[in-house]
């Protein structure tokens, strides 16, 4: 077979398309050569004045190959890649095990490479060697059991199609053309190669080969990383646009293609607009998304993710607003609202819990569809274990019960008839196997990853971005090759555990060798692909420094770019790049905002109040426009829910047992063993439904174990009785507090009122943080509540505190039963500014009022940060969108810090 060496691409192509008798068939190595040679046979029919034409026969070989297979109208199928994980799993299962090994799809894939790997290169798959490894010895006792599988099954793996169709050509059953054009297989392997040699014996089999000029390569650039050597390389080629060079006739290639493409879909937009538009295509990318990671493959898999994965709350919101479902978009100003009571009743899986969540916070019944259809689509995915064709049947059924897929673009509904295509196949291979939930998903994507997608645009249009090996017999005018680095090019040896050292030595790329031998013959034929090939490599990556291809051994020049310090004139095009250089037409102050207008409720809560005392700007979000923060769910206890709870079991405890003192009027021995069983009674009774959740059982042995929280409150609240204090007022409401100037009435709760016949009223606020310190309360002013119980009483708004008593407030610590944080706080040592802390509280809201009134909602947090201290900003959940800016703190206490 006496080989024909081309040294462009373009000479090859004009070969094929001059010196081709009739009834020849050509080989090319991939479909994208086959199109450009048509391309370029359909101009020159037209250039010819014909009006149709015979396209050229151009081929694969594994397309070939299959073609042949199926003109012999064989009794065998050939296997699909799932129907031979299928026979790889009955085999793992059925074989021998191994220690250390836990068999699965991954093992099931590894295996199935390395078969095809070992039938390719006609090396044994099954038959023992002394020298086997555990390992390898393992794999030849599975290789073996799974041939009998598949052939009892009546297929044929790939790996053994050639051996198959060697038979069938020594027997005659075989038509071949008249002459065979090979375009570049230099390097075949043994399979290929037995076969060009069986077929060379009976017609003319020609071996085609570019091996371009090392003088090709005109520029050799290195960058200081991969994103300025993606930036330098597209503007190169958009300013060689300029220069009238069609963007069909441009490529951009890479030997590692796959680590520039998310940079290169993010830059060729900015520069080039879409693949697709009016004007025409703007570029192609030859490797799209593979199918498992496309939104409507993700969200045709949410209902199985969540029966498989625990019934988790985020998998059941993400389902619910997903927009592919057509059953939940009527309710979709509803449905987000699912996740924030999800996230206060603390549900983070179970259907169960979460549906009963929902149903409760069903207020107007608009639940209840969507309840029912999801109910419906749980009990077809709930069984324990069915076979992957009844699998297959079910979810089809979720998918027409929930109204799945809705509103699809173009490409997404071409990416549905592969997802049907898909599970078609899946439910063949896997009629008989039985899986559970997360086995069958399992195995949907890993089908779902072997499926790649186009790219975007389309081929022969726009500029082509490629993968090294497309680049194959492809011609153009001008190419950059990205990535050229020791180590990506030539790549090092592939990873095959499951074959032998000595079979490593035998197949392509199982060594350095091999690796380099197969780059060199790849390097010759790319410098063959244009009269003029850019280079470029990244001086570092992960920050490590690179070292040049041993390809190519010419001098690299060192370049730099950065799109808005110093932009190449291609980056102009970007809106971005033009607004950072467009001078402004004159410098303009910044108007002062506008007033904004909204309606002030009537009556809010003090703890509402002391928001907009705290920020303005913050009020206006949390409490007029209703916008909450979207909590998590942690480990641990919510402390606001925490302190809720125990506020009500003291509150609950202390009404009974108030009744038992007041009809006793003694608290002796016998009215602690009361009170004890009373108060474990009331917290057991209330937190019953929470203590399935083991934080809460922590909790409530933190309240009631040995030393717990509630007894060593319960023996302070008895030494104030013996002291003379009574429990007046429990939980006591008041509203409709008003001042003169206020913008609003205020409403509130009082923990608890304590009276003694010679001190007077106290009024309690539970805390189970931190007590505020008395700076805090008496002289910056940062304590709200107090104040307003004050003034509450004062104004006579306390049913149960009327009168002339004398009247101070305090703080009961919770935060746990040691002696620092356990007390009754009332600041005897200033308990005579109350009077002045209630006017200047007053004041304050006064302030508040006009404010308010005036529409300014600016953001000015009390009190306000300063250095390191956070101040009302320090838990506030909307510092991204208030814009307020801390000031600066001052030099000498930044060099203090």
């Amino acid at each position: 077979m006496a080989r024909h060496i081309f040294s462009t691409s373009a000479a090859l192509q004009d070969y094929l398309l001059q010196e081709t008798p009739p009834g020849a068939l050509a080989i090319v190595p991939h479909q994208r050569l086959a199109r450009q040679v048509w391309h370029r046979q359909r101009q020159r029919g037209l250039e010819r004045g014909l009006a149709a034409w015979e396209p050229f026969p151009l081929t694969t070989l594994g397309h070939w190959w299959a073609d042949l297979y199926q003109a012999l109208w064989p009794p065998e199928a050939l296997a699909s890649p799932l129907k031979r994980l299928a026979c790889w799993c009955r085999a793992l299962e059925t074989g021998p095990s191994l220690e250390g090994l836990s068999p699965d799809l991954e093992w099931a894939k590894a295996l199935d490479e390395a078969y095809s790997l070992l039938a390719r290169h006609r090396l044994s798959t099954s038959e023992p060697d002394p020298q086997d490894t555990p390992l390898v010895a393992w794999r030849r006792r599975i290789m073996g059991i799974f041939r009998e599988i598949i052939r009892d099954d009546g297929c044929l793996t790939p790996g053994e199609l050639p051996a198959y169709l060697l038979k069938a050509l020594d027997t005659g059953k075989i038509a071949l053309p008249r002459k065979l054009l090979v375009v570049g297989l230099e390097t075949p392997a043994p399979v290929e190669e037995a076969w060009l040699k069986a077929v060379a014996r009976r017609i003319p089999v020609v071996p085609l080969q570019v091996k371009g000029n090392p003088e090709a390569v005109h520029q050799a650039v290195v960058l200081p990383d991969q994103r300025q050597e993606v930036e330098w390389a597209a503007a190169r080629l958009v300013e060689l646009a300029g220069e009238g060079i069609p963007l069909h006739r441009l490529a951009l290639t890479s030997p590692a293609l796959e680590s520039y493409l998310p940079e290169l879909r993010h830059l060729l937009p900015e520069l080039l607009g879409p693949p697709a538009s009016a004007g025409g295509w703007a570029y192609n990318f030859s490797q799209g998304p593979v199918l498992a990671e496309t939104p409507l493959w993700q969200a045709a898999l949410l209902p199985l993710k969540f029966i498989s994965s625990g019934e988790l709350r985020e998998d059941l919101v993400s389902l619910l607003l997903s927009p592919y479902y057509r059953v939940f978009q009527a309710h979709q100003l509803k449905l987000p609202l699912w996740d924030r009571v999800f996230r206060d009743r603390r549900v983070e899986r179970g259907w169960e819990g979460l549906s009963r969540v929902a149903a409760q916070a069903d207020v107007a019944g608009e639940n209840g569809e969507v309840l029912a259809a999801l109910g419906q689509a749980w009990e077809l995915l709930r069984p324990g274990s069915a076979p992957g064709r009844e699998w297959a049947a079910r979810l089809r059924r979720v998918w027409e019960l929930l109204g799945f897929p809705h509103d699809l673009d173009g490409a997404e509904t071409m990416q549905w008839s592969r997802i049907i295509g898909l599970l078609g196949e899946l439910q063949g291979a896997l009629a008989d196997t039985t899986l559970t939930a997360p086995e069958f998903r399992e195995w949907l994507t890993l089908a779902a990853r072997q499926v790649l997608l186009p790219g975007e645009g389309v081929q022969d249009a726009g500029l082509q971005v490629l993968g090294l090996l497309e680049m194959r017999g492809l011609d153009f005018d001008r190419v950059f090759c990205l990535g050229m680095n020791a180590g990506v090019f030539p790549p090092p040896p592939r990873p095959l555990p499951l074959l032998s050292p000595g079979e490593k030595q035998k197949v392509l790329g199982g060594t350095y060798q091999s690796q380099h031998h197969f780059a060199r013959e790849l390097f010759d034929t790319f410098l063959g692909a244009a009269p003029r090939i850019t280079l470029t490599r990244p001086r570092t990556t992960d920050q490590e420094e690179g070292v040049a291809t041993s390809m190519y051994l010419g001098e690299w020049q060192e370049e730099a770019i950065s799109p808005l310090s110093r932009p190449h004139p291609a980056w102009l095009r970007s809106p971005g790049v033009r607004a950072a250089f467009a001078a402004p037409e004159s410098i303009i102050q910044p108007e002062a905002e506008a007033p904004i207008s909204i309606h002030l409720p009537p009556e809010i809560s003090l703890t509402q109040a002391q928001t907009g005392l705290g920020c303005a700007c913050r009020f206006l979000l949390e409490v007029l426009l209703e916008i909450r923060e979207l909590a998590e769910i942690e480990a641990g206890l919510p402390p606001t829910e925490r302190g809720d709870r125990l506020h009500k079991v003291l509150a609950r405890f202390a009404a009974d047992f108030k009744m038992i003192l007041e009809a006793q009027n003694i608290w002796g021995d016998e009215q602690w063993d009361q009170a004890r069983e009373l108060l474990a009674d009331t917290a057991r009774r209330l937190l019953a439904d929470r203590l399935a959740d083991l934080h809460w059982q922590a909790e409530l042995d933190r309240w009631l174990g040995e030393e717990g929280l509630l007894w060593a409150w319960l023996r302070r609240e008895q030494e104030r009785y013996r002291q003379g204090w009574r429990w007046l007022a429990l939980e006591e409401r008041f509203q409709g507090l008003q001042g003169p100037g206020w913008p609003f009435k205020l409403r509130g709760r009082i923990d608890r009122i304590d009276y003694h016949r010679d001190q007077g009223l106290i009024l309690w606020d539970y805390k189970t943080g931190e007590i505020p310190g008395v700076k805090k309360v008496f002289d910056d002013g940062e304590e709200f509540q107090l104040p307003g119980y004050l003034a509450a009483v004062q104004q006579g708004k306390v049913a149960a505190a009327k009168g002339e008593a004398p009247l101070k407030a305090g703080f009961i610590g919770l935060k746990s039963a040691r002696e620092k944080h356990l007390q009754h706080e009332d600041f005897p040592k200033r308990a005579g500014e109350w009077a002045r802390v209630v006017a200047d509280w007053e004041r304050r809201l006064v302030a508040l009022g006009e404010r308010l009134t005036a529409g300014d909602f600016r953001p000015e947090p009390f009190p306000a940060p300063q250095g390191k201290e956070k101040g009302a900003c320090q838990y506030c959940p909307y510092l991204l969108i208030c814009d307020f800016i801390p000031p600066e703190p001052p030099a000498d206490e930044e060099e203090g810090e």
